[in-house]
Order: C-alpha cells, then sequence, then structure tokens
C-alpha cells in the first residue's frame, strides 16, 4: 500500500449524528419539517444531493440554495466546534504515517471545516494533502473528491486505499475502482457497508489489522 485517503466525518470525527441535527434544524428554518432518520440515512453525501432528495421541485426553487447556505453558517456557528475525534484515532493516522504511507483527508467539506479537522486531528506534519467542496462538482457518492485527492497523490491508484464509513463513500471509490475499508463508526448498518473490501469496528481496530489489509494489495 502507498497510500490511504481518508473520508472524515463518520470515520474520524463523531460529527454524524450532528450532521443530521444542523440539517433538520435547517429545513425547519424555512418551515419544512423533516423526519430525523431520512436525514441521518443521507449523511455522507453533500448538500447538493440531500437537498434535493429530500425537497419537492417547488419547495427547490423557493429555498433549495437558502437552505444550503443556511445549514452551512448554522454548522459552523453551533455545532462544528463541538465535534470530537474518535477516541485513539489520532494515534491511529501517526501509526499509518509511520509505515510510510501517504495521507490525505478526502472531504467535500468548506476550507474552513477541513482546516479546523486538520487542527482538530494534530494531523498537519501527517498529511501530504486534503481537498474541500471546491475541489468537485458533485460530492459523494461522485468519485470526484477522491480522484481530486488521488491526483493530488504521488501514489499508484492501484495501491491505494479509501477509508471511509458510509455506502456513499464505497459507491464513489468503486466508481474509480479504488478498494475500500468502511469502519462502522458512521452509525450504518453492516449490511449497507457489505459491498466494501474490509470492514472494521473503527479505524483503531484497521490500524491493528493493517497487515492483512496490506496483504491485498499483494494478491
Amino acid at each position: 500500500m502507498q497510500a490511504m485517503l481518508l473520508d472524515i466525518d463518520g470515520t474520524l470525527v463523531d460529527s454524524n449524528d450532528k450532521h443530521t441535527d444542523c440539517w433538520v434544524e435547517a429545513f425547519a428554518h424555512f418551515g419544512r419539517t423533516v423526519d430525523w432518520s431520512v436525514i441521518r440515512e443521507q449523511i455522507g453525501k453533500g448538500g447538493d444531493l440531500l437537498v434535493p432528495d429530500t425537497l419537492n421541485a417547488r419547495e427547490m426553487r423557493n429555498y433549495g440554495k437558502d437552505v444550503q447556505e443556511h445549514r452551512g453558517e448554522l454548522w459552523k456557528r453551533k455545532y462544528m466546534e463541538s465535534v470530537t475525534p474518535f477516541p485513539g484515532v489520532i494515534d491511529s493516522i501517526r501509526h499509518i504515517h509511520a509505515r510510510g504511507i501517504q495521507l490525505a483527508l478526502a472531504s467535500s467539506a468548506s476550507d474552513e471545516e477541513v482546516e479546523y479537522y486538520v487542527g482538530l486531528l494534530d494531523a498537519a506534519d501527517l498529511l501530504e494533502t486534503t481537498t474541500s467542496k471546491k475541489d468537485a462538482q458533485f460530492s459523494k457518492p461522485s468519485p470526484e473528491i477522491f480522484q481530486a485527492a488521488l491526483d493530488r497523490l504521488d501514489a499508484d491508484p492501484q495501491l491505494t486505499l479509501v477509508v471511509g464509513d458510509t455506502p456513499y463513500d464505497i459507491l464513489a471509490a468503486h466508481r474509480i475502482a479504488l478498494p475500500v475499508v468502511a469502519v462502522r463508526t458512521g452509525g450504518f448498518a453492516e449490511e449497507l457497508l457489505a459491498k466494501a473490501e474490509f470492514v472494521f469496528e473503527d479505524l483503531n481496530a484497521m490500524t491493528r489489522e493493517l497487515d492483512r489489509v496490506d496483504d491485498y494489495f499483494n494478491e
């Protein structure tokens, strides 16, 4: 293995439920009541997909773009600074880096959010590159974010692994033929992660079995 593309939300930091809360609050701001579970199952998509999957055509015309902008502002103002890394994640990232594996954060969050998470994870000296929403026209399950991260690394795509937590990460990676480790910290049922090459409870569990994961690239 030469490189690893790491998703952030639900993979490295415990934020998926908070993102759900934020979306529900943002929709309510425009008078639209959305069931929490309807949003929760879509976490992992960007707002460019989640909003039109939730609203009808008239709602999209009236406030589709506004709800995305409001949610972004609400997230940074009320929710983002309450996010914490999963236990042991920082040590796991350092262990992976010490193995000589190039690391990239592959996220379609805003520049400000990605920068915040790099600091939260104390990972600035461990990363080759990061991505943000400016690097892709469409969010996952479009593969654009993973492709953007891959293009910035001096690594063989056939020796590169994606680590994510949602079915959308899996689909996005497979669209450009990258293998995936799915971690269950994102809160998705294992059957929804079954198409991943590997499924682990969390990043720490994957790190403990890194030799077995690495063997995938020797087959």
